[in-house]
């Protein structure tokens, strides 16, 4: 009996097409290190690893050309997925880049991120700062009251994710938020996507955010990094703690980055010690200079 040969079924060329790309981006993802890499990229370490790469390519480079370009792709490919290539990358970046060159790298942008905003004048308009009875700069009443109650109702990371989330425009599921370091993070699906002084400091943001955009016209059409300049000048003027009540005051510290200490100015919680801001002292500085 003669058997019926199947019919043959047609290939699709794009088979396996999307499997294949899945399967690419979740090595990218195992092989990154989120550490190094994206917002918390240190730019001193970057520079050196590039520096010591191109060396090393143009040392091989000279007995084999394509010897060469395969030890430059190999280390920028390793740059780019793990922050460095040499081991012990900080420790020598640390150690032999002069401190004045660190810092240059660790400033912030030159650009005004206020866009030419007066930020006392800002929230003086807002109604959310006025002048306190001993001159300086105090939170009024009503604000002050709605910041702590707004809180008070992000008492969870779960609560200050959807919150964040709802700030971006982004669906919840996307946004997660952690303690990092002293500090605390926030991850928009799985890549860094901003950092407080603490957790205070994020629910102070996010309540002041909701408050700001329940009583200022044109809040929300402001650019992010202008209300996110605008929300940090805010916390600077707190004199009490909107978690505690405590006292805010003002103090020096010792930061450390990758690859560098330096001061900063604290402005913290006398009674709980969040801290609800933090800056460059050199920054300062260069301010009062000018």
């Amino acid at each position: 009996m003669t058997e019926t040969p199947s019919p043959t079924r047609p290939i699709d060329a794009r088979a396996g097409t999307g499997s294949w790309r899945d399967g690419v981006q979740t090595t990218i993802s195992r092989l990154r290190n989120p550490a190094y890499t994206g917002q918390n990229r240190c730019l001193p370490c970057t520079g050196v690893n590039v520096g010591l790469t191109a060396a090393a390519a143009f040392g091989v480079g000279t007995v084999s050309p394509t010897a060469g370009a395969v030890v430059g792709g190999l280390g920028l490919a390793a740059i780019w997925l793990r922050g460095y290539v040499v081991p012990g990358t900080p420790a020598l970046t640390k150690r032999y880049l002069p401190d004045r060159v660190l810092a240059w790298f660790d400033k912030t942008p030159s650009g005004d991120a206020l866009g030419g905003i007066d930020p006392e004048a800002y929230l003086r308009t807002a109604g959310a700062i006025t002048d306190g009875p001993d001159g300086d700069i105090a939170v009024t009443p009503s604000t002050r009251a709605a910041l702590i109650d707004g809180v008070a109702e992000l008492d969870s990371d779960d609560r200050l994710a959807r919150a964040l989330a709802e700030t971006l425009s982004l669906p919840p599921s996307d946004v997660t938020v952690r303690p990092e370091g002293v500090g605390y993070a926030a991850r928009v699906g799985g890549q860094p996507a901003g950092r407080w002084e603490s957790r205070l400091a994020l629910a102070t943001d996010l309540a002041a955010h909701q408050i700001f955009s329940e009583r200022v016209g044109g809040w929300r059409a402001l650019p992010a990094d202008t209300r996110a300049s605008l929300l940090g000048a805010f916390r600077l003027a707190l004199d009490s703690c909107p978690g505690c009540d405590g006292d805010v005051i003002l103090g020096s510290d010792t930061a450390e980055s990758c690859c560098r200490a330096y001061d900063v100015l604290v402005a913290s919680c006398e009674s709980c010690g969040s801290r609800l801001f933090e800056v460059d002292a050199a920054l300062t500085d260069e301010d009062a200079t000018v």
